[in-house]
């Protein structure tokens, strides 16, 4: 008797060994597909927030770094010497939250004395 495999039992040992290298290939293919998905889930997410950073500076009226699609910015400035941009912007959203949270509410931050006990400033709105 021979030892070799013969007819059909190497054409199965074949269909077999083929089977497995079309799983495995599969299997790295899968792999490689949801990799890339976590990298694009990551960048919707990094987007959406300069999406929402861009539109709410402009409703508000305040100037917005320039920040570059599939750039991070590499350094933030600095917020212990405010420059004067930044003054300009941080005075600026003082006095929208003044009027939204303040003036637009029948000044419920204003004391007797006509102080800001928010910002513990004179309030430049009036009492009106």
């Amino acid at each position: 008797m021979s030892t070799q495999p013969t007819g059909v039992t190497q054409e199965h040992a074949i269909l077999t060994r083929h089977l497995g290298s079309v799983q495995d290939r599969v299997s790295r293919l899968l792999c490689d597909k949801e990799s890339e998905l976590q990298t694009l889930s990551g960048e919707i997410v990094r987007l959406r927030g300069l999406l929402v950073l861009s539109r709410t500076s402009m409703l508000w009226g305040l100037s917005a770094p320039l920040m570059r699609v599939g750039r991070r910015p590499t350094k933030r400035p600095s917020l212990e010497q405010p420059t004067a941009a930044r003054q300009e912007d941080l005075e600026a959203s003082r006095k929208a939250i003044c009027q939204t949270g303040c003036t637009g509410h029948a000044h419920h931050w204003l004391s007797d004395e006509g102080q800001c006990r928010w910002s513990g400033r004179p309030c430049d709105a009036g009492g009106d």
